[in-house]
């Protein structure tokens, strides 16, 4: 098996210390992320047949509850990656984030906002009945109905269409305006092309069930607990499917995992703490790899609130140039994260954190005197504490006083997201960053955004320049319109990028070959799951 794990210095001085004053040396290499040429830092050996079994994984968190199993209505990463087990959409993403085929085998765009799929031939549900065009157009159509989150990242529908000829499955989707975004939007799973059929007889309910294309079904799940998948014998790449059967259980806590992973009873586990990359590296015959995410942390200062010291433009701009990214990466995420702007720093055509207005801008020091912030964090993230502390110690080195003020997410959701406006003064989270690098950009316009809206103003210009950004094709003209999103988010301050949030993994090398790519849009890191061997028990 190819292996690029990431190197671990920087990972044991954030273990034991998150002193910025003594680790400020340490940097990453350009090769931090531990990928090969193919854009992965685990690859299963070519040519190595199938060999059946049980694979057994153990996560730190299920799917979200609301929504039951519905793909369409799934609102989180996990969901995503669980669910994309069983079901599958047009296309999916490749290690590079290129967009590659699943159910439609090719597709062609005939004009900037016109987009034809052809479905793959012996494409079948698990119940034996083939995937046709209607069950494409009413799953799209669905999922635009319900007015689930994702509906929004599909960008101006105007119509989906089925277009079938002859023996052909085509469905011709149409958009009222260009919005490049679409194809990335179709590969992730809550645009799954379900069981229409079934669906609107009645026989098949997806928020309790599941009925879908993909490599497996579901056996049985216990919420928060565990789940059963079996091999799918429907799929349309069956014979390449690696395992009989997938057992996940859900254990939020990091030590019962990385237990397991040492005495062998789980090949596979993952953890949301850097530091793990550290741990895991000590562990016998397990292989440590991160995987970075396009979802990112970021700070979030109230320029709404009257009561808010960040209602000034200046003190926020200060704020900005105090923000040491790499710092952060290195320290509070093991060097494990890259620095970002608004566009995620992994993702084709993202702008570069240098070219940041208020990179080249030192921070003034008399702006901190006297002052003292609250800054709100929730609990159960590690990761999210560790940024914190270095944000609050960045700060503090140029004399402002910074509160951390740790809350349950409920609290904090409710006193950062809900409340108009916003009840508090500066807040710390994370956003997934998606498939493509535009597609984030429209949570900087609070007026389509709504969540931000207790907190962030509306600017015209800024607004502008994202939908412009969307609507131009892959080019250097799309990369500069990037580029002043990202610029002109960094002069408003109001939300501010931070670094990228990695998933650490750690899996038995000497029980199961794995596939697991560098990067991701949609926290995928069971996206190659289908590929995996056993080698072992």
């Amino acid at each position: 098996m190819r292996i690029r794990t990431l190197p671990f210095a920087i990972a044991g001085i954030a273990a034991t210390s998150l002193l910025i004053t003594s680790c400020s040396g340490a940097s990453p290499t350009s090769d931090a992320t531990g990928a090969d040429a193919d854009g992965y830092v685990a690859q299963v050996d070519d040519g190595l047949e199938p060999t059946g079994g049980t694979l057994n994984l153990q996560l730190d968190y299920d799917t979200a509850e609301t929504g039951g199993l519905d793909p369409a209505t799934a609102e989180i990463a996990r969901s995503w990656s669980i669910e994309g087990l069983v079901y599958e959409s047009l296309v999916t993403m490749g290690p590079s984030f290129e967009i590659q085929p699943e159910l439609a085998e090719s597709w062609e765009q005939t004009d900037d906002t016109t987009y034809v799929f052809t479905l793959r031939e012996g494409a079948t549900f698990s119940n034996g009945r083939d995937v046709t065009a209607d069950d494409v157009v009413g799953s799209l159509d669905r999922l635009i109905e319900l007015g689930a989150v994702w509906s929004s990242q599909l960008g101006p529908i105007d119509s989906i269409e089925n277009t079938s000829s002859g023996d052909a499955q085509e469905v011709t989707i149409t958009l009222a305006t260009p919005y490049t975004p679409l194809l990335a939007a179709l590969a992730n799973t809550p645009a799954a092309v379900l069981p229409m059929q079934e669906l609107e007889a009645g026989e098949f309910d997806p928020a309790t069930e599941m009925l879908g294309s993909g490599p497996f079904t579901m056996a049985e799940h216990r919420q928060d607990e565990s789940w059963t998948f079996e091999a799918n014998p429907e799929w349309w790449n069956a014979e390449n499917l690696g395992v009989d059967t997938v057992e996940i259980g859900i254990s939020s806590d990091d030590q019962t995992r990385l237990a397991a992973l040492r005495d062998g009873s789980t090949q596979f586990a993952t953890f949301a703490n850097p530091d793990a990359l550290n741990l895991l590296s000590q562990t016998g015959s397990v292989t440590a790899v991160s995987q970075e995410q396009s979802d990112y942390f970021y700070l979030m200062l109230n320029s709404v609130n009257p009561d808010s010291p960040f209602v000034d433009d200046e003190l926020r701009n200060q704020v900005n140039a105090a923000l040491d990214r790499q710092q952060i990466a290195d320290i509070a995420l093991a060097g494990a994260g890259s620095p970002t702007a608004v566009t995620p720093s992994n993702l084709p055509g993202a702008c570069s954190v240098d070219s940041l207005p208020s990179t080249s801008v030192e921070a003034d020091a008399t702006a901190f005197e006297g002052q003292e912030f609250t800054l709100l964090i929730y609990s159960g993230d590690p990761s999210l504490s560790a940024v914190g502390q270095v944000v609050q110690q960045q700060l503090e080195q140029l004399g402002a006083t910074v509160n951390l003020e740790t809350l349950d997410y409920g609290t904090y959701s409710e006193r950062v997201y809900a409340t108009q406006p916003g009840d508090f003064e500066m807040a710390l989270g994370w956003f997934a960053g998606y498939g493509d690098a535009s597609m984030v950009t429209s949570w900087w316009n609070p007026d389509t955004a709504f969540f931000n809206a207790g907190f962030t103003q509306s600017h015209d210009d800024l607004n502008e320049a994202i939908a412009t950004a969307q609507q131009l094709p892959d080019g250097d003209e799309r990369t500069a319109a990037l580029a002043d999103v990202c610029g002109l988010a960094d002069g408003y301050a109001e939300m501010i990028p931070l670094a990228t949030r990695p998933t650490v993994i750690g899996f038995r090398g000497d029980q199961v070959q794995a596939s697991i790519l560098a990067g991701e849009g949609y926290g995928d890191f069971l996206r190659g799951l289908p590929e995996f061997r056993l080698t072992q028990g």
